[in-house]
């Protein structure tokens, strides 16, 4: 493996790490907004590399009164995957600059820019190419593959082919 592709990996293991903490910490105020807590609540990083965030065990009540909340809050979730809801997380979360994405209508790897005049993300792409556009609601994070083939893919380096030495002629 290349130590671009290292590299990359490299950065995907931290990006993934720190929104697996990310995540983890929001759901930790989520649920103490709610008066409910999950002492196990944590990340860990899974035998396949990448990091999970571990609810732990609960008691029965705690269960219960998670499952209320998930009920009850269901209705707002659709809503905002769906895009009908303009105060919800699709319209109002930005990626942080330099993050690595993956267009879903292409599956073009891009590291964030900025938001476009229309609150739009601006992609670039890693090997300097052109800047694309793309809705904050067709992105995702990158998998080790997506990194993979994207290393793949990219044009190599010009290296200098060193010419044929002629071969010696064999005297008689």
């Amino acid at each position: 493996m290349t130590a671009m592709a290292n590299s990359l990996l490299d950065r995907l293991e931290r990006q993934d790490r720190a929104f697996a903490r990310k995540v983890c910490d929001g759901l930790r105020e989520a649920l103490g907004s709610a008066g409910l807590k999950l002492p196990s609540l944590g990340v860990e990083k899974a035998a396949t590399g990448t990091h999970l965030v571990q609810l732990g065990g609960v008691s029965p009540d705690v269960a219960s009164e998670l499952a209320t909340l998930v009920w009850t809050g269901a209705p707002y979730v659709r809503a905002v995957r769906g895009g009908d809801c303009a105060g919800g997380q699709a319209a109002s979360w930005v990626p942080e600059p330099g993050e690595l994405l993956v267009d879903t209508a292409n599956g073009r790897l891009g590291e964030f820019s900025h938001l476009g005049e229309g609150g739009e993300l601006v992609l670039v792409p890693g090997d300097g190419g052109a800047p694309w556009v793309v809705d904050r609601r067709a992105v995702r994070h990158p998998t080790r593959a997506d990194l993979v083939r994207a290393e793949s893919v990219r044009p190599e380096a010009s290296v200098p082919t060193p010419s044929p030495t002629p071969s010696p002629t064999p005297s008689k």
